[in-house]
């Protein structure tokens, strides 16, 4: 494993770059042997993974369903070892060719240094919570 240094929120940007790059490895490296992966309840699919070995099979097996997919991180904000970040979503399914687009919450944890763990939210203000932050002004 390869220690995260700098920021968490550099971190979390190079993370969300090296998944959109497809350099797994390097992704995985900036996570504990114990890292948990939970997706949102509302999103179809795989809701959790409970290790990185098991979030590593995930990744591989991602590509086979979709033609593209990325991450834009638009805000990310830390706190203590928790990074809030309000990220863009688009892909398009293999199956589908349809094009979907939409934001997302991620809630990362690190310990000592490293991600172990990574909730997703749809709700903005759940996430908020979830972090540790006050909830978005209308």
């Amino acid at each position: 494993m390869v220690q995260n240094t700098g920021s968490a929120t550099e971190a979390a940007r190079a993370g969300y770059g090296e998944f959109n790059r497809r350099e797994h490895e390097a992704l995985l490296a900036r996570m504990t042997p114990d890292f948990e992966w939970h997706e949102a309840a509302e999103i179809p699919g795989r809701k959790s993974c409970v290790n990185r070995d098991e979030f590593a099979r995930y990744l591989r097996g991602f590509d086979r369903l979709w033609e593209e997919f990325a991450f834009d991180p638009r805000e990310l904000i830390e706190s203590g070892d928790t990074v809030y970040a309000r990220v863009g979503l688009r892909g398009r399914g293999k199956a589908s060719a349809h094009d979907m687009e939409l934001e997302i919450h991620h809630v990362w944890v690190l310990r000592d240094g490293y991600f172990a763990s990574m909730n997703a939210y749809l709700d903005e203000g759940e996430a908020r919570a979830a972090a540790g932050l006050d909830s978005p002004t209308a």
